[in-house]
């Protein structure tokens, strides 16, 4: 059956048509937590049959001041556990035949069918990280992600190889009983995790309770107190974001619901948070490759690594905000 022709008068015969040279995103949400590990918390590492991670977990158990032939105690202290992390893989997959190739070798195309392929794949592999990082771990393939490694031991028992029950500084600050967002509640929740000069750096969460903490904040005309501002890394980025504490609040779609239809809130200290990544699969894009029997092509971009998070007592999360 012959395909129905475009023009089918004489207007629509001669005059070309125009087509926007862009193509508008329908289908990717918003990445912000992966956009700021692989700008700022990428980790390049080569080889190894698994990832360990030293934790110092306890303070020497001898030391202290003496005096004169004081006898001083040599007995060796056991203060370090290893964290293990696997390998885990992605790829997203490329295929086009050669007809396709010969309808879009056109003047009037408008873009590069190839090159509009290898853009939407990179979105994709971005689209599957982003979904890996606020894994609960509970995939064996994917990413381990923060559900999991923010987390007091009710969803992930043993995180990194080590036991959250018996290892009780494993565990993070979670609050699974507070349901009314304020300025007071949210700081002293910080305050759990602060440590000296080891302070969150990023809050994250859905659009509902971003929204609940400007509707608190801008009530209040607290703008310049706990949300001046704004973080300029994700803003350049096209992030929207307003700071609590100096602190960035920002949405991404990816955060998982606590209670009802509500998202959680997880406060974040990014550097104990490490995205470790091969070399040899950093987006790797391999070369177009023809099957012998078939006129195509096929090509893959993958990736190789994991997430850790190697402090867990410096991160935080509230599963039950559901007003202010």
């Amino acid at each position: 059956m012959a395909t129905a022709p475009i023009g089918v008068d004489t207007v629509t015969a001669i005059a070309s048509r125009y087509i926007a040279p862009y193509i508008h995103d329908q289908v990717y949400g918003d990445n912000p937590l992966t956009f700021r590990l692989v700008k700022n918390n990428k980790k390049v590492i080569t080889g190894g049959t698994h990832i360990e991670v030293p934790l110092m977990y306890a303070r020497f158990d001898h030391g202290g001041f003496y005096s004169g032939f004081d006898l001083l105690p040599i007995a060796p202290n056991n203060t370090i556990k290893n964290a293990v992390h696997d390998w885990k893989q992605l790829a997203v997959t490329m295929a086009v035949d050669g007809l396709t190739l010969i309808k879009t070798d056109s003047p009037e195309a408008i873009a590069n069918y190839i090159q509009l392929q290898s853009d939407q794949a990179n979105m994709e592999m971005a689209e599957w990280m982003a979904t890996g990082i606020w894994s609960d771990g509970t995939a064996p393939k994917s990413i381990t992600g923060l559900v999991a490694a923010v987390d007091d031991g009710a969803i992930a028992a043993t995180y990194g190889g080590i036991d959250r029950s018996t290892n009780t500084w494993w565990r993070s600050a979670v609050d699974s009983s507070t349901t009314t967002l304020s300025v007071t509640w949210l700081n002293g929740l910080m305050g759990q995790v602060t440590k000296g000069g080891h302070s969150p750096s990023l809050i994250v969460s859905g659009r509902d309770q971003y929204n609940r903490y400007y509707g608190l904040v801008a009530a209040k005309q607290q703008f310049n107190v706990e949300a001046g501002g704004h973080d300029e890394q994700l803003g350049s980025a096209g992030f929207t974001n307003l700071l609590f504490n100096n602190v960035p609040w920002v949405v991404d779609s990816h955060v998982p619901t606590g209670s009802g239809s509500n998202t959680q809130i997880f406060i974040l200290n990014e550097r104990v948070i490490d995205l470790y990544v091969s070399p040899r699969a950093d987006f790797a894009m391999d070369p177009f490759v023809e099957p012998a029997n078939q006129d195509a092509m096929v090509s893959k971009i993958r990736w190789a690594g994991e997430l850790g998070v190697h402090n867990c007592q410096l991160q935080a999360k509230a599963t039950a905000i559901t007003g202010v």
